[in-house]
Parts: structure tokens; C-alpha cells; sequence
């Protein structure tokens, strides 16, 4: 069974998640979908993230009492996994348009579906719905997306699947999605700007990891990128 059969089985299984108005698949499978006949070539982790906003937790709570062979992770509930070895794991992330800093974080408490709501989601801004096999997909449009990646602060191995999802994006996003990266990017506070260029920077020096998104083979991609953003400071 391919990935990419995984991860279609793995969204089949949420469709009723997914018909919640403004629950988006985000993080790494957003540049999977993205391609031609989502393709998903461009593996970085295992997993599904669904952005959930907040004022729709009522709404995604009930909707998972309609899915099958998922249940909550007992050691970290925000997490539901599928008894079925051939779906995802399901990551639910809280959107809290209230949030307007960056930095800001809180959990959304429940017994049932508890929510990390990260401040730096309020990048994300609803984009395309893609038909995909019998699901429709709501994904974010891939510049705030590409920009909540660079901003996410984690070290390591999970600091530099941010940076490949980033890159992942990078590869399938057209000249209208560049233009939003730079206008993001303006409007931004100094210090992040200054983090954005360097998560590039770390980026066009990384090395290839197995079976993710090459970026040796993207340096020219990343610099013209880089050119542009300081450009525009």
C-alpha cells in the first residue's frame, strides 16, 4: 500500500470532520494534496493535522462520534489513532483568531477532544477545497502556511520536517502564492522577519533526508525566494 493510499484512506475515514465548516487539513499533507492528482510524493511525517477553530469544537466533537476505528491517543488525547495499520494517526490543532501574537498558546480543556491552540495558526487562511477520491478537502493557502512553518520554533529532527514542509510547499506553489509570501512577509514584526530568513538560510544548508524533500535540488528555489523577502524589508 502506497502513502499515498494511506493517507486517502486516512481522510475517507475523517469526511465527517472534514464537512465541518472551516476544519482545514494542515502541516506537512498539505503539500501531498497539492500536487497533481495529490501525488503525495512529498513525505515528511506520518501523520494528518486537522485545524480545528475553536468555535467549531462543538461541531468536530460530534463528528468524530460518526467516524470509525479512531479513538484518542490515552497518553495524549489531542492525538486519535485508527485501529486500521493502513490510515494515519489524526493530530487536532486549535485556531483561535483571538490570538494575536505569534508567541501566544493555550489549551482548550475537554474530556473528550482537548486542543493545543497555537497563536501562530492565525497565519493560516482558508484556501482551496480540493475533491479528492470521495472526500472534499479544505486546506490553508500555502503562503501562511509556508510562513507558519519558517516561524515554528522546534529544534532537531521536528525543527527540520518544519523546514521540509516549508520547502514542500515552496515546490508546488505558483507565482500568486510567492506574491502572497512576500506580501505576508511585509507585514510582519521585525524579529520575525529576521526569523523567517533564517529558517531559510537554514534551509538552502540542509542536507537530504530519506525519503523526504530534497533540498539540495531546491537551492536555487530557496535563494530566489530569500532575494525576494529582502527585497521587499
Amino acid at each position: 500500500m502506497t502513502f499515498r493510499d494511506r493517507l486517502l484512506a486516512t481522510l475517507e475515514r475523517m469526511k465527517p470532520v472534514l464537512e465541518v465548516p472551516g476544519v482545514m487539513v494542515g502541516g506537512s499533507q498539505v503539500p501531498n494534496l497539492l500536487e497533481p492528482g495529490a501525488a503525495s510524493t512529498l513525505v515528511v511525517s506520518e501523520d494528518v493535522d486537522l485545524v480545528v477553530p475553536v468555535a467549531r469544537h462543538a461541531e468536530v466533537k460530534a463528528a468524530l462520534a460518526s467516524t470509525e476505528g479512531y479513538s484518542p491517543d490515552p497518553e495524549e488525547p489531542s492525538v486519535w489513532v485508527s485501529d486500521d495499520p493502513e490510515t494515519l494517526e489524526v493530530n487536532f490543532i486549535g485556531l483561535d483568531p483571538a490570538l494575536r501574537e505569534s508567541s501566544e498558546s493555550y489549551v482548550f480543556e475537554d474530556d473528550r477532544l482537548p486542543l493545543l491552540v497555537f497563536g501562530l495558526l492565525s497565519l493560516l487562511e482558508e484556501g482551496a477545497l480540493l475533491e479528492i477520491g470521495d472526500s472534499r478537502v479544505r486546506i490553508p493557502r500555502p503562503a501562511g502556511l509556508l510562513v507558519e512553518k519558517l516561524l515554528t520554533e522546534r529544534s532537531g529532527l521536528k525543527g527540520e520536517r518544519d523546514l521540509l514542509v516549508a520547502l514542500g510547499l515552496l515546490l508546488v506553489s505558483g507565482e500568486e502564492d510567492v506574491r502572497e509570501v512576500v506580501d505576508l512577509f511585509t507585514r510582519l514584526a521585525p524579529d520575525q522577519r529576521r526569523a523567517v530568513v533564517s529558517g531559510l538560510t537554514v534551509l538552502s544548508l540542509m542536507k537530504p533526508l530519506p525519503e523526504m524533500p530534497d533540498p539540495e535540488t531546491a537551492r536555487e528555489r530557496v535563494a530566489a525566494l530569500m532575494h525576494r523577502l529582502e527585497a521587499s524589508a
